[in-house]
């Protein structure tokens, strides 16, 4: 009786441990977050268009991210516009124009999207930006082609398949139910 207790016990730890990494991997595929403009958020850029088109190149976009504009209320505003008004720095018809910061823009279509600021002449002053979104992250359980296969002569095998979260959580579950 003691014996069939402890062996139902130790099922229902390990039940939970495989639950908890699998909504931790599961996680992996999750949205991301991006403060726009980093540490600098959305301000007037010292050097121009280039500050927001530099920052863009290091990412790519799935739809279901999320673009943080961080800005002072009354000095700054996000507004999502054509390609033309983008480029013309057209403020007088935006689609959609936000003022409180921060200001969560879920990215919710593939393709091209515009932001520019409206606040006197920030946008002919490089405050805007343009970002390509790309289809959604493949979710869990969907094919991904296999990695390529390690260099010749190379022993081990230079790939890491599981997060530092999920062996962390991993770690800890062990050590809380032994």
């Amino acid at each position: 009786m003691a014996g069939d207790r402890a062996a139902t016990n130790l099922v229902g730890r390990v039940l939970a441990i495989v639950a908890v990494e699998i909504w931790l991997m599961s996680r992996s595929a999750a949205a991301t977050s991006y403060v726009v403009g980093g540490s600098s958020g959305w301000n007037t850029p010292a050097n121009g268009a280039s500050f927001y088109t530099s920052w863009e190149s290091t990412y790519t976009f799935y739809i279901g991210d999320v673009l943080v504009f961080n800005f002072i209320n009354g000095q700054h505003s996000v507004a999502v516009v054509s390609q033309s008004d983008y480029n013309n720095c057209n403020t007088a018809s935006p689609i959609q124009i936000f003022n409180n910061s921060p200001e969560d823009y879920t990215l919710n279509t593939t393709g091209p999207i515009y932001f520019i600021c409206t606040h006197d002449s920030h946008c002919s002053q490089g405050q805007k930006l343009s970002v390509t979104v790309s289809g959604t992250n493949a979710p869990p359980g969907t094919y991904a082609p296999p990695p390529p296969p390690p260099p010749y002569g190379y022993s081990g095998t230079g790939y890491l398949y599981t997060s530092g979260a999920v062996v962390f959580a991993s770690m800890a579950m062990y050590f809380l139910v032994m």
